[in-house]
């Protein structure tokens, strides 16, 4: 014994068992002809592209909100599946690559700023000063010539200033 209904999406008409028909009636329940009916209604109508954003912005959320946990989780992953031997044999394969990208330019100088910057923040709130400071030291070593420096450091004539000191000098016939 069956039954005829309207289809809640399609609005096709369709038959089904009447006590499936009655039971869906009874408790409000929509009816549909097929599987494929039943899923394109319950579909909510966005795009991908606005599921994918919304999906991108919770995600942003949720890692903002437990940031401790994620943190927790990923260390305890590292921990259980870190192989040594296999990081190894890992970073030798790429070893070749990675001596490569270090030497290019544009790295150098990424690398030159990092560094200033890790090794000034010691120094707290002074840290920009300190940058400054080092900036500038290097500007005046690099106007400096090799005589100045030399004579800075004392070095310079610095087997004659000995000579001068012991009283060498004249007696050796220097």
């Amino acid at each position: 014994m069956s039954d005829s209904f309207r289809c809640a999406h399609c609005r096709k008409r369709a038959e089904r068992p009447a006590g499936h028909v009655n039971r869906s009636r009874r408790i409000g329940m929509a009816l549909y002809c097929s599987r494929r009916c039943s899923g394109l209604a319950r579909r909510d109508g966005k795009t991908k592209a606005q599921r994918v954003e919304e999906k991108r912005i919770y995600d942003a959320a949720y890692r903002k909100r437990n940031r401790a946990l994620l943190k927790r989780k990923k260390a305890a992953y590292f921990r259980a599946t870190y192989d040594p031997d296999k990081a190894r044999i890992e970073r030798k394969k790429r070893a070749k690559q990675h001596a490569e990208y270090c030497r290019r330019p544009a790295y150098k100088r990424w690398k030159r700023q990092y560094d200033a910057r890790y090794r000034a923040k010691e120094y707290g709130e002074f840290a920009d000063a300190y940058r400054v400071l080092l900036e500038v030291n290097r500007e005046v070593r690099k106007r400096i010539d090799s005589y100045e420096s030399k004579r800075q450091q004392g070095t310079f004539g610095k087997t004659q200033a000995r000579r001068r000191e012991d009283g060498k000098a004249g007696r050796d016939g220097y």
